[in-house]
């Protein structure tokens, strides 16, 4: 695994780390004002961070459309906490 300087010198953005932060928060709705003016503002002048922006928007928005929430049939879910509870 590289070092987290090693990442910065590869991506060509020394703010990289940064965005990323802001943007999985702004991704989960849960970045401040401040997070979300920063990152945008750096979205304008950073074609790397864009790129990495746009790509992770897509990935969210496809697990989105495509993960749908489906009933677990009744007896999956006892099997399941009779193993979770035997373990305890």
């Amino acid at each position: 695994m590289s070092e987290p300087s090693e990442k910065k010198e590869s991506t060509g953005c020394k703010e990289f780390d940064q965005c990323l932060e802001y943007l999985y928060l702004m991704l989960d709705n849960e970045a401040t004002d401040a997070q979300e003016t920063y990152l945008k503002n750096h979205l304008e002048s950073c074609m790397i961070c864009f790129e990495q922006y746009e790509v992770e928007k897509h990935i969210k928005d496809l697990l989105k459309t495509r993960i749908t929430k489906q009933p677990v049939p009744a007896d999956l879910a006892n099997i399941i906490r009779t193993k979770v509870f035997q373990s305890a």
